[in-house]
């Protein structure tokens, strides 16, 4: 399905940056977008993995004394 819809020239350049055409560029951008998401999520994962081993390390430490 096609439509036509007006947008800034500027918007056209960036989205020509990623894409053959607008469609195309739009396209791999929120591709682009949702990996950098994904990627986002899994850091904060594994920062908060790290924060609980060391949180259970002191714990364990203290503890002890």
């Amino acid at each position: 399905m096609s439509k036509v819809v007006r947008i800034d020239e500027e918007a056209l350049e960036v989205a020509l940056k990623y894409g053959k055409n607008l469609s195309a560029g739009i396209m791999k951008m929120e591709e682009l977008l949702k990996k950098q998401e994904k990627a986002k999520r899994d850091y904060t994962a594994i920062e908060e993995m790290i924060r609980r081993t060391i949180r259970e390390e002191l714990e364990m430490l203290t503890s002890r004394y």
